[in-house]
């Protein structure tokens, strides 16, 4: 199977890129390409905050989804939940979001001043006895 060439600009820029792909692209597929090896000031750091934001995903999927251990596994709707708020931090339409989980577990997903997203998984275990 050979590959299909194709050419696509910089969202950023408009320098156009050669894409080189296994499948057919859709001309927003092909633009993304070329955004994601264009090494312009603003095609860098999309690309960087795109990476935050997959590695803040994978890391909602370690404390809480399908990569966490099975006793620390989430429901998938509280899951789905945590990913939508890393992508609404990630558009700016939110700075923080913390969920209070059933067995004294708290979801925690923030900014903080360098860009980067925090996932933040917090434990606590309380006794009590009553007569």
């Amino acid at each position: 199977m050979g590959n299909i060439v194709k050419t696509a600009k910089c969202r950023f820029c408009g320098q156009m890129t050669q894409i080189e792909a296994d499948e057919e692209l859709t001309a927003a597929q092909a633009e993304e390409q070329a955004t994601m090896t264009c090494n312009c000031t603003d095609a860098v750091e999309y690309q960087k905050e795109k990476q935050r934001k997959e590695k803040a995903m994978q890391n909602v999927a370690a404390l809480f989804g399908e990569a966490a251990t099975p006793d620390k596994r989430c429901g998938e709707g509280i899951v789905k939940i945590l990913k939508a708020a890393v992508e609404k931090i990630y558009t700016g339409g939110l700075a923080k979001v913390t969920l209070n989980l059933r067995g004294g577990v708290k979801a925690s997903i923030s900014q903080n001043s360098k860009g980067e997203i925090n996932v933040e998984r917090t434990e606590t275990k309380k006794q009590k006895l009553t007569e």
